[in-house]
């Protein structure tokens, strides 16, 4: 039999060798490590503006500005899509509204649903929580589609895309789509620092503002 192999076991908490970020366990370690990755020699941006890529994602994907900062070229095939999605938003409601009335399979299943509703909205009126949940599904969806557009790996236990101003305190507020998922107000998190922070705002209504304008 061949003789076993010396293993070197590496501590945790570990710092990058290339930056500050601090990891705590090897496999957001090596995730992290991959935007450090050499960008090639003529690559170009990969959402086909024709500029050089100054950055790669953690997806390997590389753009021509920063991460936070938006290619031109992404912009404009992001307005075409929001186009076509408002086209068809009728079509997908109806396949959102039949997958939900089939997973309402039992009752304990609409008991937590019921409970769950009441500790996030307490009395809000029925027609105003629907409006809430259809409005902060859209944001949602919207603000996955950029960060993953922009090269990142988002998952349940890597990485979420966060709103500075929460969804709640925007809808609130009475703010648009667009102001809602600038980039001024999304941050990348990891899943263990996103699910402590919760639904709290980090900047007001008008500090996100005076950021967009």
């Amino acid at each position: 039999m061949p003789a076993p192999k010396d293993y070197i076991k590496i501590p945790y908490p570990r710092k990058c060798e290339h930056c500050d970020y601090v990891s705590n366990n090897p496999s957001m370690y090596h995730y992290h490590n991959k935007t450090h990755d050499p960008i090639p020699l003529g690559q170009l941006c990969d959402h086909g503006c024709g500029n050089p890529a100054t950055n790669q994602g953690t997806g390997g994907k590389y753009t021509c500005k920063h991460k936070f900062s938006l290619c031109p070229t992404y912009l404009s095939n992001l307005s075409n899509r929001t186009k076509l999605s408002w086209i068809d938003a009728d079509g997908r409601k109806e396949q959102t509204k039949k997958s939900l009335v089939k997973r309402l399979h039992n009752q304990d299943t609409i008991n937590k649903m019921k409970k769950t509703k009441q500790e996030k909205f307490g009395t809000m009126d029925p027609a105003k929580a629907k409006e809430y949940r259809h409005y902060a599904r859209y944001i949602r969806v919207r603000a996955q589609i950029w960060a993953r557009e922009q090269g990142y790996e988002l998952g349940q236990q890597t990485y979420h895309v966060d709103h500075k101003l929460s969804i709640m305190d925007a809808w609130h507020a009475g703010l648009p789509e667009p102001v809602v998922n600038h980039p001024a107000n999304l941050q990348i998190l990891e899943a263990k620092q996103n699910s402590s922070k919760g639904a709290k705002s980090i900047i007001t209504v008008e500090e996100l503002l005076r950021l967009v304008n």
